[in-house]
């Protein structure tokens, strides 16, 4: 797993601190929610939309 440092402000890192908040998991998790509700957010264009399901005809799915 990539390493990766951040920065705080000192009065958030005493609230890191004092909250006992494991900041690597919750950036974990904030940044995989960020990155579902940016998937879920993608439009496919009717363009996309023809080429997969012109794919999926050759697959024999429709």
């Amino acid at each position: 797993m990539a390493r990766k440092t951040i920065s705080l402000p000192d009065e958030l890192a005493e609230f890191v601190d004092e909250n006992h908040i494991n900041l690597s998991r919750f950036v974990q998790d904030k940044l995989k929610e960020l990155s579902n509700n940016e998937k879920e957010n993608e439009e496919v264009d009717e363009d996309e939309a023809k080429e997969i399901a012109s794919k999926l005809r050759q697959l024999g799915y429709l």
